[in-house]
């Protein structure tokens, strides 16, 4: 049996689409949908006490409410309901380690989804071995971003196999297109911030030469394993994280690699960070060493 499709539920507008997204996922992948409401209460309250069943009663209405709306969308697809008196972080830190994906409503400018996600739910993604999906609430609940799968390469180091194979998988599954981003600095360029840097595609100088030899290799083994997919490749004299936001904007899903780290804390780099902040369409991060 497939490993299912984990998304946190906290009844807000970014969760409910989370919710939606990681059903139509579940489906694409043949997999169970569980959806996880934590409710906990602070320290020193006791669990009787009215504070801590207003928390329990919200935790369970958010869950009836995706329930439902899920149900009549998705008849076929298996769907199980998880209710945990937890901290949110830890519920879905544990969860996540046993599905496929994990799934989390995002605000986008605003940080995350308030509720069960509140301030976790970057530091979930920044903390997690496994892939997450942050998502952005959408105007009208059947909106899903149109567009191809971005994977944002950084070619210049030892791409992770994991990251690509991940971003080609996606594509496969909804025979979408793959655009395959990598964004350079020339060697001695620090950028300065604000950034203004005028993104252009290169194909004169030495250095554009070898930014674009070095994307097709690190392809190359990946089109051969998924010859159906159709790749564009894109090196951009660019900040990688001003141009990998920028690209996103016109992506159905955004795929990057983020380095989980003992000193990296409970912080995504840079890049990841652009691309949660201002990315419209879900962003996967998935997690290498």
């Amino acid at each position: 049996m497939s490993r299912p499709v984990t998304v946190g539920i906290d009844g807000s507008a970014p969760s409910l689409a989370a919710a939606s997204w990681a059903a139509r996922e579940a489906e694409l992948r043949d997999a169970p949908l569980h959806m996880l409401a934590a409710w906990s209460v602070a320290d020193g309250v006791r669990p009787d006490a009215p504070e801590a069943a207003a928390s329990r009663h919200w935790a369970v209405r958010s869950l009836d409410l995706a329930l439902d709306r899920l149900r009549g969308r998705h008849p076929r697809l298996e769907l199980h309901a998880r209710l945990l008196n937890a901290r949110p972080r830890e519920a879905l830190l544990n969860a996540g380690a046993d599905a496929e994906l994990l799934v989390l409503g995002s605000r986008g400018l605003g940080g995350t989804s308030a509720l069960l996600l509140g301030s976790t739910g970057a530091q979930t993604a920044a903390q997690a071995d496994f892939p997450v999906t942050l998502v952005r609430s959408l105007p009208h609940p059947h909106d899903l971003p149109d567009g191809p799968v971005l994977l944002a390469v950084d070619a210049g180091h030892d791409a992770p196999d994991n990251v690509i194979a991940l971003a080609f998988e996606e594509a496969a599954m909804r025979k979408a297109p793959l655009r395959a981003l990598y964004a350079w600095l020339p060697p001695g360029l620090l950028p300065t911030y604000p950034v203004t840097v005028a993104s252009r595609p290169h194909g004169r100088s030495p250095q554009a030469r070898h930014a674009e030899h070095r994307l097709t290799e690190v392809l190359l083994p990946w089109r051969r394993k998924f010859p159906d997919v159709r790749v564009e490749e894109v090196c951009l004299e660019d900040v990688p994280a001003g141009a990998v936001a920028a690209a996103a904007r016109r992506a159905a899903l955004t795929v990057l690699g983020h380095r989980v780290s003992p000193d990296a804390g409970s912080r995504l780099g840079a890049v990841a960070h652009a691309a949660v902040r201002d990315a419209p369409c879900p962003v996967l991060l998935v997690p290498h060493m």
